[in-house]
């Protein structure tokens, strides 16, 4: 299924004569629709593919869907299919519209819109039909046929976006003789239904899913099925069936492995860029820095025999002076030959670290790659895996501008990803680096007035992953953004927030920014009844990036590791004499600890905390508990100290 929900934009459709309509689509209609909570605007009422594989592995894929509107929400339906234009089309796009009238619509031709998904991906296109915002009641409904010749055996189908479903099915038809495997993601195992050469899959009373915040990803929360097929021995297209990762590993490294062989210009370079490095660590980081800043463009090659997973030669990459993320890989391993050491490409999930399943082997799980660099005894960086076929690994993403060597992007530390490396190769899981290493400390320095107002100096230091975002900003939108990010994050707690100065400190190589800020804040004390000044030390802490307001969880509670150090110290004006103090607080929980305590000597106060977050996945059944914890947190940084006027 590939439809979405966007903003209200009209489009004329054909409607010269009632067409006529599928008798699946009218089926579609007549089903009876359950009662939704109001925030539900649609209803799939079908959605089906069913696939069918020549004995050549060519593929005939047709879509059918049908969504109907239930509420007003001032959105409109989008239907699309992408393809790759080397290797596939699109052969027929159909789509209709049945208000609640009942009289059909047909969606004219030239009303199906071909579009590229991005800049960066020449070969990768889409059809798509937009339809105007519906009364409800209107079902909106298409089909379109796709033909693909692949080298691919496996195909992977989501029985769901997040809007309910009726009905969701699957199916696959096979020459006879061919098998056919397939795993279950985010749902009980589920035989197919077999009729002759036809598996089928299928899915009934889909649930609608909310968003909520900090939720894993969609693809870590919706059923979907994942399969293998396979030809038999000597079979005339030469097919092979994956059928566990060493396959996947023999099969990428005959695509992956010749595009990285050392060629006289790459010799050259590789001389020139470690002509000063001393040590095996120098090396690395030379040509590491190299690829870097190598510029990022994405080009698909030999997408009909590696399905877009072979990279260009390093030499090409090293003369265009870009290239994709695999091209980035190659030329860093060929550049690493050149000095004498040896690398290997890995394909690993980019953007969520929960994706890549173990239980199905297959290139399709991947969407990026980085490098393994084999390394000696004397390199013990964080990101080394020592317990792998091929001995100590050095991981690193050539293709992250920001993240330096011996770190890795947060959403790749702990997946799973497979070392290409022929039969030697095995999917690992990733480093996962400790707390410490991507923690964030501050200490403020602050001065309050009688009415309640502070100026404070503030000194933040963000390591590892916990600088990427801002260090990111910094370089490519400059320091005012970054000014604005920090304002907005303070401003929900200090009311007459202003940033009057801030600076960063980096420097080249360095995985960490530092930022010297200056502010000021109106009515951070309160003056109560007179005489009783209440102070809030935690408003400066760096707080917190989880809150809950609902009193109800569907999906899973995502925390992110994340440990935050602050030391607050507040000078207070004259006249003042301590009431109450806050009693130390320490709060253990399998979601995270913190422990924070409020000192006061002479006319300043002083509080320090250490607030960490447990890297966890809590089901939904501990929603309540993790509630508690985190409005454990915020009592405790929003704890009075409170003074008397003498």
């Amino acid at each position: 299924m590939r439809f979405l929900l966007l903003f209200p934009a009209l489009l004329a459709i054909a409607a010269d004569k009632p067409p006529e309509v599928p008798q699946w689509v009218r089926e579609a209609v007549g089903a009876a629709v359950p009662n939704y909570p109001a925030k539900v605007t649609s209803v799939v009422l079908v959605q089906e593919e069913a696939v069918t594989v020549d004995i050549d592995g060519h593929r005939l894929m047709r879509e059918r869907g049908a969504i109907k509107v239930l509420q007003e929400s001032g959105e409109k339906i989008e239907a699309y299919r992408t393809y790759n234009t080397k290797n596939g089309r699109i052969r027929d796009f159909q789509a209709w519209m049945i208000p609640p009238s009942g009289k059909p619509v047909a969606f004219a031709k030239n009303r199906v819109l071909d579009v590229p998904i991005s800049p960066n991906w020449e070969e990768q296109r889409a059809k798509m039909v937009e339809a105007p915002s519906a009364p409800p009641g209107s079902v909106f409904a298409w089909e379109v046929t796709e033909e693909e010749k692949t080298v691919f055996t496996q195909y992977g189908y989501f029985f769901q976006g997040r809007s309910p479903v009726l009905n969701s099915r699957f199916s696959l038809t096979l020459p006879q003789g061919w098998e056919v495997r397939g795993a279950m993601m985010n749902h009980q195992d589920m035989d197919p239904q077999v009729n002759g050469s036809t598996y089928t899959w299928e899915l009934r009373s889909l649930p609608w899913i909310e968003r909520e915040v900090h939720s894993p990803s969609l693809a870590a929360l919706i059923p979907r099925v994942m399969v293998s097929y396979y030809p038999p021995a000597g079979n005339r297209a030469g097919l092979q069936g994956l059928k566990d990762w060493t396959g996947v590993s023999a099969w990428l490294s005959l695509l992956m492995d010749p595009p990285a062989a050392v060629t006289p210009a790459i010799q050259a370079k590789a001389v020139s860029l470690t002509a000063n490095a001393r040590s095996e660590i120098d090396k690395i980081r030379a040509i590491a820095a190299f690829t870097q800043a190598t510029m990022y463009v994405s080009v698909d090659m030999n997408v009909t025999r590696g399905g877009g997973y072979t990279p260009h030669g390093a030499e090409d990459t090293l003369t265009r002076n870009y290239g994709d993320c695999k091209d980035k890989a190659t030329l860093m391993r060929a550049l690493l030959k050149a000095a004498g050491i040896e690398a290997y490409p890995v394909v690993i999930y980019s953007s969520d670290r929960t994706y890549v399943r173990p239980e199905w082997a297959s290139p399709f799980q991947f969407n990026h790659a980085i490098v393994a660099i084999r390394v000696s005894d004397a390199i013990a960086l964080p990101t080394v895996l020592t317990d792998t076929p091929l001995g100590r690994l050095l991981i690193f993403d050539p293709t992250d501008p920001i993240t330096s060597l011996g770190d890795l992007p947060k959403s790749e530390q702990g997946s799973h990803a497979l070392l290409v490396a022929a039969e030697r190769g095995a999917l690992l899981t990733m480093p996962q680096l400790s707390p410490d290493a991507n923690r964030l400390e501050s200490t403020v320095d602050a001065s309050m007035k009688a009415d309640g107002s502070v100026e404070a100096r503030v000194r933040r230091d963000y390591y590892g992953q916990a600088s990427v975002e801002l260090r990111s900003i910094e370089r490519t939108e400059g320091g005012d953004v970054v000014k604005k990010v920090f304002e907005r994050g303070l401003s929900r707690r200090l009311n007459g927030l202003s940033v009057r100065k801030i600076e960063t400190d980096t420097k080249a190589g360095d995985n960490r920014l530092g930022l010297n800020i200056d502010l000021a804040a109106d009515k951070f004390g309160q003056l109560m009844q007179g005489r009783l000044f209440v102070v809030r030390p935690g408003l400066l802490t760096t707080g917190g990036d989880y809150w809950f307001t609902t009193k109800e969880r569907v999906a899973p509670i995502r925390l992110q590791s994340d440990l935050r150090r602050d030391s607050i110290h507040i000078k207070l004006p004259a006249g003042f004499k301590l009431d109450e103090l806050p009693e130390p607080a320490k709060i253990d929980s399998p979601y995270g600890t913190l422990e924070a305590k409020w000192t006061v000597t002479g006319e300043e106060i002083q509080m320090d905390e250490t607030l960490q977050i447990r890297d966890a996945i809590v089901p939904a059944s501990e929603y309540k508990q993790v509630r508690e914890f985190f409005d454990r947190v915020s009592g405790a940084q929003g704890a009075p100290v409170v003074f008397v006027k003498q």
